[in-house]
This record gives C-alpha cells, structure tokens and sequence, in this order.
C-alpha cells in the first residue's frame, strides 16, 4: 500500500525495502507533524476560549451590578413614595377621628 504512492523509479532505485522504510519516515513525519499542528492549535482554541470566556463574565458582572443597582435605587424611591403616602393618608384619618368626635361631643352637650 505505502509502495503505490512511490514511483517505480524510486522503487527501482532504491529497492523495495528501502522504499518502504523511506515512506514509512515521511509518513511518520507527517503524523508528528500532524500532530504537533492539531496540538498547538487545541491550546492556542483552549487559551482564547479562556479568555473570551473570562471577558464575559467580567461583562456578565458589570451588567450585573449596575442592574442590581437601578433596582435597589428603584425600590428607595419606591419606598419614600409609600412612607410619603403612609402619613398623608394618617393624617387624613386623624383629621376625620377628630371631626366625629368633635361632632359627637357637640352633639353630647346640647
């Protein structure tokens, strides 16, 4: 099989044998070559995989934080506003106990 890819010449001059072991060479050349490329390639992938990886999660955060941010910002707001419309709504309910009871002692003394 590793003969065909000789040519009869390099078959007649170098003989069968030697044929053979100098196929076998360039072939196994070619493997380690072969790989060494897929090798280097793998780490060169592994490497930029890490860091496009390591990119987006310090993305991920950032967003992440200025999200959590305008939330906690959203519900202080949130908060006042329910504090604010707490006491409105006391002081209206103040005002109306007092109007009755001023309107019932009124109504006591007479």
């Amino acid at each position: 099989m590793a003969t065909r890819a000789a040519s009869p010449v390099l078959r007649e001059r170098l003989g069968y044998d030697a044929t053979e072991e100098l196929l076998e060479l360039v072939h196994s050349g070619q493997r380690e070559w072969t790989e060494q490329v897929l090798s280097v390639a793998t780490e060169r992938f592994e490497r930029r995989l890490t860091q496009e990886i390591a990119a987006l999660r310090v993305e991920l955060m950032r967003e992440l934080h200025a999200g959590l941010a305008a939330v906690r910002q959203e519900i202080a707001s949130v908060r006042v506003e329910l504090i604010r419309w707490s006491f409105v709504f006391w002081i209206g309910q103040i005002a109306a106990m007092i109007g009755v009871l001023a309107f019932m002692l009124r109504n006591l003394g007479r």
